[in-house]
């Protein structure tokens, strides 16, 4: 399954949706605009295409057309046809990603009392999926009801059903062969979590989870893009941060706690990751 990976915040915005009924000779119009265009089809089967993409969606599909690529009906529908649609704007997306190859364990910052702007994440929106309409239908007939009858009272809850959909779009993770490596990646993410202030050791590794440490490797790699020893230094930088802005601790010995006692490889790792020193960081941050 090919999914787009949008950034956010902000979310998306919900510009309009509504409900329509395709009959048999009818065919979806040329369009190129700048929004994104999401149609559930209900019943039937409806025919578009986008940017010489041809696709046939029957019940139960849903498509996202993206903004700035030209989309249009390359066939007549044949049967009376239900469609949902929804218009929303947001950035085009940074890249396509196959849901096996998203990265669901990989850990996001967390936003604390020093932050003055969000942190950066990503959702992931299936280009194409197949959702039961029990799922789905209910909530798109609420949206267009709400938005059928706006008022400053509803606007805000039709842009938080918006939200919502987009949580149920989210593509499960892969099963089957996924799975197992995805078990074995939070395996090894809670033995590292465990041990954070432990030297890091490849060989305790594989004799606590009894896997060859390559493969340990692979499975977390595979699932948040990142080596074992670079997960445990993302953990402890970011305990490092937090003990900065929460404690008087010297840079020192806050090193020690996140298991850096090394004072110079410490402030070279912190460096690495988050762009300053830890007493730069802590000057910075802890009073603002």
């Amino acid at each position: 399954m090919l999914c787009l990976e949008l950034s956010f915040p902000p979310l998306p915005q919900l510009i309009t949706i509504g409900r329509a009924v395709w009959t048999p000779g009818t065919s979806h119009f040329v369009r190129n605009f700048a929004v994104y265009d999401m149609i559930f089809v209900r019943s039937g089967t409806f025919y578009i295409c986008e940017e010489g993409e041809e696709y046939a969606m029957t019940e139960g599909d849903v498509i996202v057309l993206e903004p700035g690529k030209t989309h249009w009906g390359h066939r007549a529908v044949e049967e009376e046809t239900e469609v949902y649609w929804v218009h929303f704007a947001h950035d085009p997306p940074i890249r396509y990603v196959d849901r096996e190859r998203i990265p669901w364990q990989r850990t996001v910052e967390r936003g604390t009392d020093a932050h003055l702007e969000p942190v950066p994440q990503t959702m992931y929106v299936p280009k194409r999926a197949n959702l039961p309409a029990e799922s789905i239908v209910p909530l798109l007939d609420e949206m267009v009801r709400l938005h059928r009858s706006l008022t400053l009272q509803s606007s805000l809850r039709l842009q938080a059903k918006l939200g919502e959909l987009l949580v149920r779009l989210q593509p499960e993770p892969a099963a089957k062969g996924s799975a197992r490596t995805m078990r074995i990646a939070d395996s090894v993410i809670r033995y590292l979590q465990e041990r954070v202030a432990e030297p890091f050791d490849a060989g305790a590794m594989e004799r606590e989870l009894h896997f060859h440490f390559d493969y340990l490797a692979r499975c977390l790699k595979r699932h948040t893009g990142m080596s074992p020893l670079r997960y445990l230094h993302r953990l402890q930088i970011e305990q490092a941060k937090a003990l900065l802005l929460r404690t008087d601790l010297p840079v020192q010995r806050i090193g020690e706690r996140v298991g850096q006692p090394n004072g110079a490889h410490f402030g070279r790792l912190f460096r690495r990751h988050v762009g300053t020193t830890p007493a730069a960081y802590r000057a910075e941050h802890k009073n603002a």
